[in-house]
């Protein structure tokens, strides 16, 4: 069970930053007339998603060692998300990034083993 929670935090999270990506900068306060907030409808969504993937976050902080589950989720969902901004926003990586997404692949699979 802690794992399908794991999984759908990582999802909830990645839908997350894709909406609030894709919302772009529909967020809109005003404190100086009274109380102004303006949000577009796919950054709600975004927002939404985040905050229900906090939610879970707080379940499996508690379910898992920290040492653990921060750093797995963590690098699961940077790849994610750097392949989400490559292939649908056109976002381009230099060999430096690449070694990175390397390091934090080798990391993730390194604590995979080191745990069982």
């Amino acid at each position: 069970m802690k794992i399908v929670l794991t999984v759908i935090y990582i999802c909830f999270t990645i839908l997350g930053i894709l909406l609030m990506k894709l919302g772009g900068n529909s967020l809109s306060l005003t404190f100086h007339q009274g109380i102004n907030f303006k949000i577009g409808f796919v950054t709600l969504l975004g927002f939404l998603s985040y905050l229900f993937s906090f939610l879970l976050w707080q379940r499996l902080v508690v379910s898992f060692d920290l040492s653990y589950i921060v750093p797995i989720t963590t690098g699961i969902v940077q790849i994610v998300i750097l392949l989400i901004g490559i292939l649908f926003f056109k976002e381009q990586i230099n060999i430096v990034g690449l070694l990175g997404v390397l390091l934090v692949i080798l990391g993730v699979v390194l604590m995979t083993i080191g745990k069982r």
